[in-house]
Formats: C-alpha cells, structure tokens, sequence
C-alpha cells in the first residue's frame, strides 16, 4: 500500500483534474494530490515541496511544450517518475530516456494504480548505470537478495520483485510474471533502481538462473531465425 506519498497532478481543465483527484483519493487515500494547472506553477510547486510522482497530459496546451519540459523534469535531483497521459501512439513520440511512463487514453485504471503504487517507491531507489541486468541479476541470486528493480529502457519501464534471491513477480505495460521479465531482458541499454523491499505477494517463484537460461535459448533462437531470414 502507498503510504504518504505526494503526488503532483498536472491538468489545465478543473473538472478532468478533480475526476482524477477523486478517483486517486478513493483508491489510495493515503497519496497526498497537488493539482496545479500548467508547468511554471509545477516548477514552482517543486521548489517549496518535493513530489514522490508527477502525473501530466503529454499533449499540453498550445503556448506549452511538453517535451521541452518533460527533458526539464527528468534531470530533476533528486529524480521523480513521471507518468504523462497521451493519445498518440508510442512509436509518434520523440524519444527521449528516464522514468517516464506513457499511459494511453483512454486510461486503465488498474494500469494507473499500478504504477502509483511501484513508482512511489523511487524516492527510496539507489540507482545503477552501465551494468548488464543479467550479471545483476545472477549477483541478487548468490546473495539470495530481496529487492524491487525498476529497468527503464527509452520510453519502456518495467518492475522485477525479488525475495530472497528467487523471481516472485515481474511487470511491464500489461505483461506479467514470466512473460513480463522475458520481455524486460530483451530491452537495451538498460538503467537499474533498486528499492531493498519487496512489498507484493508471490504470483510465481523461479530461479533466476532458470529463467536467464530460458531467455539465453529464447534470444539465441531469435538471431538464428533473423540471420536465415537475410540469407534468404
């Protein structure tokens, strides 16, 4: 459960932001939502209070770039997840790397909760560059660690839970368990936050080592159908 977790809400029309802050109150009642309605009062907001999660619509207004301040909010210090509301498909996005989430309209409200639950948790993040998340992963096995990873790849952000060393779930966009962690070793250049808790219950329970030699097969199989394939 989220506990006193401030989240900033970034909405110019009044009665689409009170339906999200109604809707968020309900269902995490202990989140704190401060709505405010363009970008300079949320760098304004930011100064005299840090926020656990920034939730904004992608499109913005005309006189606003989103983008532009999108990139301002991702080199915030300390950092802040950030997920943006949008109608464009994802491959129309510019690209742009860090803890952005890209939800599409209309909103999966379990996707939503989702997310405020586990990107809340950043605050607590220690956060790792330049290492190859197999290796890491095999590292949490032998020292039968307990531990949420958070893997943003580009646009692309996903969740592994460990507990004590072995997989007992795993998250991205609407993949879970197997499938989901599948997916997050196939993303590059891949940054690791690592939070020392592992507040979800056990939806499977896998060694690792397992499931980096099925991914070994799954990714070899990939490069010897891909090469016949331009040999033909």
């Amino acid at each position: 459960m989220t506990r006193n977790a401030t989240i900033l809400l970034i909405e110019e029309h009044p009665i689409v932001s009170e339906m999200i802050q109604n809707f968020i109150s309900l269902h995490k009642p202990f989140c704190k939502i401060v709505p405010v309605e363009n970008y300079e009062q949320t760098l304004v907001r930011l100064k005299q209070e840090p926020a656990h999660l920034i939730i904004t619509n992608l499109e913005g207004t005309p006189d606003q770039d989103s983008f532009a301040f999108l990139a301002v909010l991702n080199g915030w210090n300390p950092p802040i997840p950030i997920i943006a509301i949008s109608e464009r498909p994802l491959d129309e996005l510019p690209p742009m790397a860090g803890g952005i989430t890209v939800l599409h309209k209309p909103i999966d409200v379990d996707v939503l909760l989702e997310l405020i639950d586990t990107m809340t948790l950043a605050a607590q993040e220690s956060v790792l560059n330049g290492v190859l998340l197999e290796n890491f992963l095999q590292m949490i096995e032998q020292e039968r660690k307990t531990c949420t990873l958070r893997i943003i790849s580009g646009y692309q952000m996903g969740y592994l839970y460990v507990r004590e060393g072995r997989l007992i779930e795993a998250r991205t966009g609407s993949l879970r368990n197997k499938e989901a962690a599948l997916a997050i070793l196939a993303w590059p250049n891949c940054t690791i936050n690592i939070t020392e808790s592992c507040p979800v219950p056990a939806a499977m329970n896998i060694s690792i080592q397992s499931l980096l030699v099925e991914w070994c097969i799954y990714r070899d199989e990939a490069a010897l159908s891909s090469s016949s394939l331009k040999a033909v």
